[in-house]
């Protein structure tokens, strides 16, 4: 689970819930999910079936999309929808979504992980059975007017070893399930160290897995590790009369290398659900393997789960467009939803933080530093990170900033992004520091705390402060001396700016300068800003929006 924080490209709760919200659905969807967004307040536009030029010119003034597998989300949808905020996949794959595209523009790419898990295992344990009984022939040749009961002699499944690729949530269904119908079960997965997570589970290397397996079947996400994972290569490595299943991603398994292997051996049967290609040609040789069974991605297709990632996908869209909370996030931070209550308003003050610091500094940011002080720094720090990034960034880009892209968009400017934890957080459980220093050597620094669930401003360029970093501020470095902020208020109130509130912290010497705060009603001009920069007693001016 994940969230990302808000930003002013990225409306927060309150923004999202005052305007109207659209959302746009390219692909078939079951109407339980419609209904949730509508009645969320969310307008829903049904379009299935548009060709690409239409999916493009629909999403220019939408907030979200829904899609299946069917619609792509190019490059070109992002590039046009700078309304967009988020995109929903009903399902696991995102191979239709152009993700490094929705990163750069922020917009947020979210999908089902777990909705289908059951669903796709069950189909691959059904190709498993499938195959051990020839049913797919015995049932063609029966409907021949046949009767072929000696050439369809099977085998059992029990005692028979079954080797699974990839322990996610769908693999470990068909671990389980292998477990409950007596064989004996081994797996792969390259990210798994110690233990096994499953007893009587034993974990193997990939070579073994081949070896030793009399069905193998696979379940890791397509990626530029897995992809042609299976080849010519390792299906000569798996066992002599054995079987493969793939409900997985198409190209995991090479099909030129697979029809090879089946007509030559070792393999005795394999069983596709996904292909390199879909829908899969008329003509494919892969119709024509008699020992090849083909489903047509069947993998989600059970009304169960048909309905259940409509209905996930859409409770998460009306969560992210409405209340700015995001679920199963592909390129965001994550954080457990247990923390999201303690971290959410730290994300709001490290954005703040990052935001405010934007428009001190004068010159680009070469480096920031960001320290997490007490028991903040004992979660996963990855969702602050970004909010103060995004915060920081904001001011000096035109397109939108947030925890999507930020640091991406860090990266790409060469900034050197530091972090540090401290255990003394003082008077409060927890504080936020964050340090730039800038390409001529400038160093500027902001730090807070949250204080009954608001974010407080504590400590600025060294200055004990006590602010609600909100609204509009002007923030001056100033001669400690009678007079002159009376003379900044007065000005002020000439212009019809109302101050809200003031914080003044004295300087720690008499040869250097003071710090204010001002809360007020608007912000300044840069006009208005060299005007009192003019004046004798006053060395800094800047106006700040929160």
């Amino acid at each position: 689970m994940s969230t990302t924080a808000s930003d002013p490209a990225t409306p927060t709760a309150t923004d999202s819930a005052s305007r109207h919200v659209v959302v746009l659905v390219c692909d078939k969807m079951d109407p339980d999910g419609v209904r949730i967004l509508e009645d969320a307040g969310v307008e829903v536009r049904v379009q299935v079936g548009m060709p690409p030029e239409e999916v493009i010119a629909a999403a220019a003034n939408v907030d979200g999309i829904l899609v299946r597998s069917a619609t792509k989300i190019t490059g070109d949808v992002f590039a046009s929808a700078s309304r967009l905020r988020a995109v929903g996949r009903a399902g696991i794959g995102v191979d239709n979504i152009d993700i490094p595209a929705a990163s750069r523009h922020g917009v947020l790419v979210m999908n089902t992980p777990l909705a289908n898990a059951t669903t796709t295992a069950e189909l691959a344990l059904a190709h498993l059975f499938s195959m051990a009984r020839h049913i797919p022939r015995a049932a063609s040749s029966m409907q021949a007017g046949r009767w072929d009961k000696s050439k369809l002699v099977g085998t059992e499944i029990t005692g028979k070893t079954l080797g699974v690729m990839g322990l996610g949530k769908i693999g470990r269904i068909v671990a389980e399930r292998g477990l409950g119908l007596g064989m004996r079960v081994v797996a792969h997965d390259p990210y798994l160290q110690g233990p096994s997570p499953i007893p009587g589970v034993d974990l193997v290397d990939w070579d073994t897995l081949l070896s030793d397996s009399d069905f193998v079947s696979v379940h890791v996400p397509k990626s530029k590790e897995t992809l042609g994972l299976f080849d010519a290569k390792a299906l000569a490595r798996m066992k002599p009369g054995s079987h493969l299943i793939n409900c997985a991603r198409g190209g995991i398994v090479v099909e030129q290398d697979l029809v090879a292997a089946l007509e030559s051996g070792p393999l005795a049967g394999a069983a596709l659900d996904v292909f390199e290609s879909e829908p899969l040609a008329e003509d494919s040789p892969l119709r024509q393997v008699p020992n090849l069974q083909l489903t047509p991605h069947l993998g989600a297709s059970s009304d169960e789960a048909q309905k259940r990632v409509s209905t996930e996908i859409a409770q998460q869209m009306a969560d992210y467009l409405l209340r700015d909370e995001a679920r199963c996030a592909v390129n965001a931070p994550a954080v457990a939803a247990e923390t999201l209550a303690t971290l959410r308003p730290y994300m709001s003050l490290g954005r703040r933080l990052g935001l405010m610091l934007g428009q001190v500094i004068a010159d680009p940011a070469s480096e920031v530093e960001i320290n997490y002080v007490g028991t903040v720094g004992e979660f996963d720090t990855g969702p602050l990170r970004a909010a103060v990034l995004a915060g920081l960034l904001a001011p000096t880009l035109d397109g939108p900033v947030n925890a999507v892209n930020a640091e991406m968009i860090a990266n790409e400017r060469g900034l050197k992004i530091l972090e540090g934890r401290e255990s003394e957080p003082g008077g409060f459980a927890s504080l936020l520091k964050v340090k730039v220093l800038t390409s001529t050597g400038a160093r500027h620094m902001a730090g807070g705390s949250v204080f009954r669930g608001k974010p407080r401003l504590l400590l600025v360029d060294g200055f004990g402060v006590d602010f609600a970093p909100e609204g509009h501020l002007v923030m001056t470095r100033h001669n400690d001396s009678p007079g002159v902020l009376g003379t900044v208020a007065g000005w002020l109130g000439e212009r019809g700016v109302n101050i809200g509130g003031m914080h003044m912290a004295p300087a720690a010497s008499a040869d250097e300068p003071a710090l204010a705060l001002f809360g007020v009603s608007r912000a300044l001009t840069s006009e208005e800003e060299q005007h009192l920069t003019s004046v004798p007693a006053i060395s800094t001016v800047r106006s700040i929006e929160l």
